[in-house]
């Protein structure tokens, strides 16, 4: 929000927690949602740009039913921008306004345990596409592909002994916030937090074969880190029928 302010937007923020410029609501809720983006329309006299960033995560073995906290990230994630999206459409489509949502490169490139966050991201990617589609003329439709950054959304998974970290490579939160300034300013269809990040999701799109080797050997790696994730001891303890060999283990060369 300050990085906008500082090129001279107006903004007001919805969130759980209100506060200065920032409107209480749960954007699972349509009421609730309803009634905010209308009194954030009210502040700031009109909607030129809406950016969908709302997010939790969670891990959850893809192979187990999905709990609870697996269908409120969808929710979150998928559900709640689509909510805020349908409220503001009617302002947007009165400025031919913008739509930023912010996936995720796990929106591409999945890792494991990641299957109700990365899930929520692909959808709000085809979302976006949908949105774009349907409205072409009327509004414009950014998606945003962040990297690994270290924020708070990954405190919960960390404290479930799944954390990324060492998995993929980091990038500073500031990179994402620059992206979605040139997702506000450019238009862009698809924005991504760099040159790197930018060839990497390609792969993942074109090359997906490449890039789940690539993750099974960095699997592979952490095995022999004496903290070992929960996730990798779960993938290493599973039985396989003869002849069978999951990427760890084909990746060590057992």
């Amino acid at each position: 929000m300050a990085l906008l302010r500082e090129r001279g937007a107006r903004v007001v923020g919805l969130d759980l927690r209100g506060g200065e410029g920032i409107v209480r609501a749960d954007v699972t809720d349509r009421k609730e949602v309803e009634g905010a983006v209308e009194e954030a329309v009210g502040r700031l006299g009109g909607l030129d740009v809406l950016i969908n960033n709302a997010g939790i995560g969670r891990a959850q073995d893809a192979g187990d039913f999905p709990g609870r906290e697996a269908r409120r990230t969808l929710e979150v994630n998928l559900f709640g921008a689509w909510n805020v999206t349908a409220a503001a459409l009617p302002r947007l489509l009165e400025t031919g306004g913008h739509v930023v949502n912010v996936a995720s490169g796990l929106a591409l490139a999945s890792v494991p345990f990641a299957a109700p966050y990365a899930a929520s991201k692909r959808a709000l990617a085809a979302y976006s596409d949908a949105l774009r589609l349907e409205y072409a003329g009327s509004i414009t439709v950014s998606t945003v592909y962040p990297m690994y950054m270290k924020t708070p959304i990954h405190e919960v998974v960390e404290s479930q002994n799944a954390s990324l970290e060492g998995l993929v490579r980091e990038e500073p939160v500031e990179r994402g916030a620059r992206a979605v300034i040139v997702a506000c300013e450019s238009r862009r269809r698809d924005v991504y937090t760099g040159g790197r990040a930018s060839l990497e999701l390609a792969a993942a799109r074109h090359l997906p074969w490449l890039v789940d080797s690539y993750v099974s050997r960095r699997v592979a790696g952490l095995a022999s880190r004496r903290d070992l994730p929960t996730f990798v001891r779960r993938i290493a303890g599973r039985r396989l029928p003869p002849g069978k060999l999951s990427p760890l283990h084909a990746f060590r060369g057992k």
